[in-house]
């Protein structure tokens, strides 16, 4: 059965972090398949060329507290009431924990194998916080997610190779 991949069509809560660093925040990781995947066992192989690079940060972390979800605006209210870690930084700007504008959702149980088994889903925080989301491979998980997390890329440039997996549900 194919989820309900339905978004809002925007989440200005999302994009309330300006002021504040991002360098060691998370990716957060949602399913919404329950107990059926395991997304610390995501979250391990999708961060383990970037650990395996010597970083010490976690690049993806499941969220927290991990519930069970039904739909994907579930999981977009989740991620909007997430605490997302503000901590005081030296020079007066926030450290955050968690990437504010942008999570990573497993949809099928063969995610490791299946194209269309993951799901990055963002706000636009350049273009009044609209929703997006496409489906990715856990080959471009890491230069994706590390171009993003160090700068090198925003969201609205992001390879449409990556942008343009076709998903077959069967």
């Amino acid at each position: 059965m194919t989820p309900d991949l339905s978004l809002p069509s925007r989440a200005p809560e999302l994009g309330q972090y300006d002021d504040c660093n991002w360098d060691d925040a998370a990716f957060a990781v949602y399913t919404l398949l329950g107990d059926k995947v395991s997304v610390q066992d995501v979250a391990s192989v999708l961060e383990k060329q970037w650990l395996d690079q010597g970083n010490e940060k976690h690049l993806v972390r499941p969220a927290e507290p991990t519930a069970k979800f039904e739909t994907l605006q579930e999981i977009v209210q989740a991620h909007i009431n997430l605490d997302k870690g503000r901590q005081p930084h030296s020079d007066a700007v926030f450290d955050l924990e968690w990437w504010p504008t942008a999570f990573i959702v497993v949809v099928r149980e063969d995610w490791r194998t299946k194209t269309g088994g993951l799901l990055f889903v963002f706000a636009d925080d350049e273009n009044d916080c609209e929703m997006d989301k496409f489906y990715f491979n856990i080959e471009d998980a890491y230069m994706m997610l590390s171009s993003l997390s160090f700068g090198d890329e925003e969201l609205s440039d992001i390879d449409m190779s990556v942008k343009n997996v076709v998903v077959d549900w069967k």
